[in-house]
């Protein structure tokens, strides 16, 4: 008796734990799991673990939530080319486009969209967003027309975003960086140049004293902001205020002679401590030997390790999963499809540059497991079943008398 109980409890929770992962299964996050990603071209992190992300991917813009990614419907017309979001309200994303000198702001998370023009005579679109939540302020770059700085005042009648700065510059902007936590911290990259903000982007000064050209810069929201710039020639540097730098290269195989070339410095979103950096060696001429590098950090920067290395790839950018330490895909030189680095995530990964796809394939795949322990116990009970039937009516035949243990 009581195995029969045993075993009859043992197969309802087996069939209440199949009937939940198919649910699960049926009613998961629908969408394109990154690796379906293709053509990255931007990429904005969320701001919290499982929060919204956006991406994107051949001028179409890409919303997801850890890694099933859906499109968005952009405004008419427009090729999307860069994109930021709000980390303090996901659903407010910024886009700038690629075809004309406009920007976009959705408060929806991407269903409807509000356009402001930059006024600009300016040949060429937009090249780089970013978001200061803690001042509400829009920085765009362009290609010809430097860097506009936008007030977001709202989603009330007559408001949304305002014109504010604009810092004209000879070069395309390649990267901004900015921080939230209210210190107005706000820097610039072109090819070969960092402006660094003061007084709240109103004015603009020159970094003048990095050991090489950036080639990367990221701002860390942690209590005390600080702002990491990668370089060619002098690997990682850090600094509180971005007026004076120090080198943080422990453990990227930092060589004496000033050839240490990073090509990305990103930071978690959610883990202001943790950033990771692609590297490579340079001989003068060009990038060699580990260029397809790629470093995490848990202290800020103190201490590096190598996560992986690409073997016939070198890293162009790098894309951070928010809240997964030692988790980040990148995009290389030959392909802007992301490759997952690091801690393999729970999605179909593709086979790139020597990393094997792995993964959980099906989420039915636990369901048809333990649909087999169901009935495999189900047989079980059966057969107890007849066996118990026939020394009952053995026991009666010959006058024996059956008791069951209380």
């Amino acid at each position: 008796m009581i195995l029969r109980m045993l075993l009859t409890g043992t197969t309802l929770l087996l069939l209440t734990l199949v009937a939940s992962v198919g649910a699960a299964g049926a009613s998961g996050p629908k969408g394109i799991p990154i690796t379906g990603l293709e053509n990255v071209r931007a990429y904005a992190a969320a701001a919290q673990v499982d929060g919204r992300s956006y991406a994107v991917d051949g001028g179409r813009l890409y919303g997801g939530i850890n890694g099933a990614w859906e499109p968005l419907p952009a405004p008419h017309g427009v090729i999307v080319n860069a994109v930021a979001v709000d980390r303090a309200d996901s659903d407010i994303v910024y886009i700038g486009a690629a075809n004309r000198h406009s920007v976009y702001v959705s408060r929806n998370g991407g269903r409807g969209w509000k356009e402001f023009s930059l006024d600009s005579e300016a040949i060429g679109g937009v090249t780089a967003v970013a978001f200061d939540a803690f001042n509400r302020l829009l920085y765009v770059g362009t290609v010809s027309d430097g860097v506009y700085r936008l007030r977001d005042i709202g989603a009330g009648p007559g408001q949304g975003l305002v014109a504010s700065g604009h810092l004209l510059l000879e070069e395309p902007v390649l990267e901004i960086a900015v921080d939230s936590t209210g210190t107005g911290l706000a820097f610039v990259r072109t090819t070969e140049k960092l402006y660094r903000a003061e007084a709240y982007g109103l004015r603009w000064l020159v970094v003048d004293d990095l050991p090489g050209p950036p080639t990367a810069v990221a701002v860390s929201d942690s209590s005390a902001p600080r702002v990491y710039v990668g370089t060619a020639g002098g690997g990682v540097l850090v600094s509180e205020d971005g007026a004076a730098w120090r080198a943080v290269n422990q453990g990227l195989n930092y060589v004496n002679d000033g050839k240490l070339v990073i090509s990305d410095v990103v930071v978690d979103p959610a883990q202001p401590e943790v950033l990771y950096a692609a590297t490579g060696l340079s001989d003068g001429e060009g990038l060699e030997g580990f260029s397809g590098r790629v470093a995490v950090s848990a202290d800020g920067g103190s201490q590096w390790e190598i996560l992986a290395a690409l073997e016939n790839a070198q890293v162009a950018e790098l894309l951070p999963v928010t809240g997964r330490s030692g988790l980040v895909y990148a995009l290389t030189t030959a392909s802007r499809t992301p490759v997952a680095v690091g801690e393999v995530a729970l999605l179909v990964m593709q086979e790139a540059d020597g990393l094997p796809g792995r993964g959980l394939r099906s989420p039915g795949l636990l369901a048809w497991i333990l649909a087999g322990h169901a009935s495999a116990a189900l047989i079980i009970l059966g057969v107890s079943e007849l066996r118990g039937g026939y020394r009952r009516r053995a026991g009666t035949a010959y006058g024996l008398r059956t008791v069951e243990a209380a």
